[in-house]
């Protein structure tokens, strides 16, 4: 269950970090924002094989995880959670009316949002340009508690572009996101059109450094569930070598690993052709991925 903050920086936060993230897994005691990770690889429909089968089984997989990091983020300042078209359209009013404060005479350039934001210790900074269509937010150890008594923890800077003209807003956002023992480099650039609307439009995209070192790019997100019952994560995932297919997940999964991995849970990947592949994870050392009713199980 999910809830609608009264905090209009809240909300655009919210905006911000709704799906998708990267970065590899681990602990980290100094976030890392700066990590190139933007994706270069195949974006046409791969069939899945034997052959590559393995790769998008690993690679979904760091997906998954990545994805339920930053879904408790969004969680923070929402419930209950519909698909995120909902979540958008929910907000966009908000985002605009915020939009046209930034251009008032009274509005300020420098803005502290730690107490709307941060009420779990640290800080959050925004910053405007002159005209004040454009700027950033700035988070220094930024905790949020979420509604299961956990806390996120946010560093790094989204930078965002209003045209109120043009009803539109970009943001592009390099930060770190701490939650359930791992920290996740975001490095997403989200686009929406018509954000006063209810015909409003916007495109995620994600990009990530996944388990095995490789960087991958996931969109369409949608995610549900919680840590204890385990979540259901769906996507469209691309692979750098193999190209684009769709993950669901068909048990739900768990991350109670000392490393990024799933614990437990199975996922559907398929693509051209009707072709597809099982990733079912046994244990925090091993899975099992099955192409034509033959699985071979692989060691992380």
């Amino acid at each position: 269950m999910r809830y609608l903050s009264i905090s209009l920086f809240s909300l655009f936060l919210s905006l911000m970090l709704l799906q998708g993230c990267g970065g590899g897994g681990g602990d980290s005691d100094s976030p890392n924002t700066s990590v190139d990770t933007t994706y270069t690889g195949s974006t046409a429909e791969a069939t899945v094989d034997a052959s590559n089968a393995k790769d998008l089984s690993t690679g979904a997989a760091s997906g998954t995880q990545q994805a339920v990091a930053s879904d408790a983020v969004s969680g923070v300042a929402m419930r209950p959670q519909g698909s995120p078209t909902t979540k958008l359209s929910e907000l966009a009013p908000r985002i605009a009316q915020w939009i046209d404060q930034l251009s008032s005479p009274n509005a300020a350039r420098t803005t502290d949002l730690t107490a709307e934001i941060c009420d779990a210790g640290g800080r959050a900074v925004a910053d405007t340009n002159e005209a004040e269509t454009e700027g950033s937010i700035t988070f220094t150890d930024c905790a949020m508690s979420d509604m299961e008594g956990g806390t996120v923890v946010i560093n790094g800077t989204v930078t965002f572009n209003a045209n109120t003209s043009g009803d539109s807003l970009n943001m592009v956002f390099r930060v770190t996101v701490t939650y359930i023992g791992e920290s996740q480099a975001i490095n997403m650039t989200l686009a929406c059109s018509n954000i006063s609307t209810s015909a409003i439009a916007c495109s995620i995209t994600s990009d990530f450094a996944g388990i095995d070192g490789r960087i991958y790019r996931i969109e369409d997100l949608s995610v549900n569930g919680n840590e204890i019952s385990g979540f259901y994560v769906s996507m469209t995932f691309y692979d750098p070598d193999h190209g684009r297919v769709d993950v669901i997940t068909t048990q739900p999964l768990t991350y109670a690993c000392p490393t990024a991995v799933p614990g437990s849970g199975m996922l559907n990947i398929s693509g051209s052709s009707d072709t597809f592949a099982t990733a079912s994870f046994d244990s925090c050392g091993s899975y099992t991925v099955s192409v034509n009713g033959v699985g071979t199980t692989y060691n992380w």
